[in-house]
């Protein structure tokens, strides 16, 4: 009896201690399997950690660019981070926005933005690549908005030092501005800048920008540019960007780039030091027309121009400012009575209005500023009046007046008659240029009227010294020294303005004829 319950009991013990050997195996993880991402979308990669909500769940992946697993970035390889996004019910959340981010500075994600739009699938995706600072490990966390709740998943991944690349090329990227023109020394403003910035690349044998290569850059002795600096370090990109200072010639330049300790180089483009500030000694103001038919009519234009250059001939840069004023009409320029130059040139229209001055001379002045003072031009011409006056100055014998009858007896002669005749306005200033001289009506008589219009003939722009004048040849048809009947001939002499009135003065003249 004894012996069959120790045996009982021993049976009991040994039961027992299995169980509590079991338990203690499987709260131990079975002996050794690995834990899966847990958490808001647990990610279903190794290490990782976050949340849950009724909500829903992200879940992180990461890959290389071939799509295998992977979870260290080297180099200038990146990493692709997929966040599959799906609701309490485990369909997928589409047009949702997630958000990245990284812990340190060892990584940099791409877009910048760290923000990406999740597809039919639920699956929105980002990369990640090196920073170029070195080494280490870091942590990517996603999150987003299922509902009214948020949803967080994290992983790990590790940044590998890049292997060293060797440069094999540096070349010329680009420059600011885009136009490779600055302005010489004192003279950026508005538009206008005195320091061009230069960017070179240095690659690798496969086109990828090499980080951390030493340049060096120079430029000929003879120029009066200066460098910023004549060493510098490429960037993560292989970028290094240098800056040019214009000096106080205007002259034209190239930057040589050198990787250090090779024979590596490139040169840039050529960089244009141009214009400076105006001088008055090279500020011209001109006008389009000088009789401008504007005394008695509103609204009629003028273009004046003024040209701007510096010191050395070359045109000023463009954006310089130049301010109109006028005793007579108005300017009408760019948000005012001004221009901006472009190409050292700008303009600006003259309008005819009141105040009409009494001598019917306008003048328009232009100003300009430099550093150390204000410039000007002037420029004049005539505000004319639309109704002509008209008079005979030669020959002596022709009878006229001023608007009046022109009366002529050839006598014993058939010679051909040649008047001169002057127009002028109502204040005794040339007609409008276009204003037409022509001979209508004519009988018995061939004219010619030489010139048949008015136009500026480089006078003295001075009011009340008179108006154009014009040759009009009168020849008599048929005429006959020896004749014994006399015939008139007659035409009528008109002038007309372009927007005025036509004037006829009538002409007679007494012939003979067989």
């Amino acid at each position: 009896m004894g012996s069959t319950l120790s045996k009982f009991f021993n049976k009991y013990i040994a039961l027992m201690m299995y169980a509590l050997c079991t338990t203690l195996l499987v709260a131990c993880g079975g002996g050794g399997g690995s834990p899966g991402t847990t958490g808001i979308g647990n990610g279903g990669t190794s290490g990782g950690n976050g949340s849950t909500t009724t909500a829903g769940k992200i879940v992180l992946a990461l890959a290389d660019a071939s799509g295998a697993a992977s979870t260290s970035v080297t180099g200038s390889n990146s990493l692709i981070v997929k966040a599959t996004v799906t609701n309490a019910t485990g369909v997928a959340v589409k047009n949702t926005v997630v958000a990245f981010t990284l812990d340190g500075d060892l990584a940099v994600l791409s877009p910048s933005s760290g923000t990406a739009l999740t597809d039919d699938n639920g699956v929105a995706q980002v990369s990640v690549k090196s920073a170029g600072k070195g080494s280490g490990a870091t942590n990517v966390t996603a999150k987003a908005t299922v509902g009214t709740a948020e949803v967080t998943a994290k992983t790990a991944f590790s940044i590998g030092a890049a292997p060293t690349a060797t440069p094999i090329a540096i070349s010329f990227a680009t420059a600011i501005p885009n136009d490779k023109s600055i302005v010489i020394k004192g003279a950026g403003g508005n538009g206008r800048t005195e320091v061009a910035l230069l960017t070179f690349r240095v690659v690798d044998s496969s086109g990828s920008g090499v980080p951390n290569v030493p340049v060096t850059f120079s430029t000929p002795t003879t120029t009066s540019v200066t460098l910023a600096s004549s060493t510098g370090t490429t960037d993560t990109n292989g970028n290094i960007t240098v800056a040019v200072n214009a000096g106080s010639q205007p002259t034209t330049v190239t930057v040589v780039a050198a990787v250090q300790g090779t024979s590596i180089s490139t040169i840039s483009d050529t960089i244009t030091v141009t214009t400076g500030q105006a001088v008055q000694t090279a500020f011209s103001l001109s006008a389009e027309k000088f009789y401008v038919e504007g005394m008695n009519v509103d609204n009629v234009t003028n273009k004046v121009i003024a040209l701007l250059a510096d010191a050395n001939g070359g045109a000023v840069a463009d954006g310089t400012q130049v301010v109109f004023t006028t005793d007579g009409g108005a300017i009408v320029g760019e948000g005012g009575a001004r221009c901006l130059t472009v190409k050292g040139e700008c303009s600006v229209t003259w309008r005819s209005q009141n105040p009409r001055p009494a001598s019917g001379v306008v003048t328009v002045t232009a100003t300009a500023t430099n550093a150390t003072s204000t410039l000007s031009a002037s420029r004049s011409f005539f505000m004319s009046g639309s109704f002509p006056n008209i008079r005979v100055v030669s020959p002596i014998g022709v009878q006229s007046s001023v608007n009046g009858p022109i009366a002529h007896n050839f006598g014993t002669s058939c010679t051909p008659v040649t008047l001169r005749v002057e127009a002028t306005d109502d204040r005794n200033n040339p007609l409008p240029e276009g204003t037409v001289v022509s001979a209508a009506n004519t009988a018995d008589v061939t004219v010619t009227v030489s010139p048949a219009s008015v136009a500026y003939d480089g006078r003295p722009l001075v009011g009340g010294q008179g108006g154009s004048l014009h040759d009009v040849k009168v020849t008599p048809t048929n005429c006959a020294v020896t004749g014994t009947t006399t015939k008139t001939g007659s035409f009528d002499l008109t002038v007309k303005a372009p927007l005025g009135s036509a004037l006829p003065v009538p002409a007679s003249f007494i012939f003979r004829v067989q």
